[in-house]
């Protein structure tokens, strides 16, 4: 499996238990789509599959509009709440980024790294 859907599935999994009871029921199913659409995503951008510019736009239109509905569902004043929001928050702004430069496999490939290191931040933070 390539670094990048690694580092996706392994932050998928840190979220889960990092918002706990706060938004767990949601996130399973979302991290799980988003595994395997980063996984086709990073084929794409890799070069080992064409480039299909509109399946990445499917792809990263899908993540922003669940990134913004996990922020929505996260309810609570708690700084472990606020930190998952928060977390959701830069996921998003990242993945419409990436949105935004899909036209370009070589910047949309860049933007990507930062999704991938979205969720290896959010690994890191469970470690600590």
């Amino acid at each position: 499996m390539k670094p990048a859907v690694l580092l996706l599935a392994a932050g998928a999994f840190a979220f889960v238990f990092l918002a706990g009871a706060v938004a767990a029921p949601r996130l399973k199913p979302i991290m799980r789509d988003w595994k395997a659409q980063a996984n086709q995503a990073d084929l794409m951008l890799s070069g080992s599959t064409p480039y299909d510019q509109a399946e990445l736009r499917q792809i990263l239109t899908g993540m922003v509009s669940d990134a913004r509905d996990i922020e929505a569902g996260i309810t609570g004043s708690s700084a472990r709440a606020l930190a998952v929001k928060d977390r959701f928050s830069q996921f998003e702004a990242d993945a419409a980024a990436t949105l935004q430069s899909a036209a370009v496999r070589d910047s949309a490939r860049t933007r990507f790294q930062r999704l991938a290191s979205d969720c290896r931040s959010c690994h890191d933070a469970l470690k600590n």
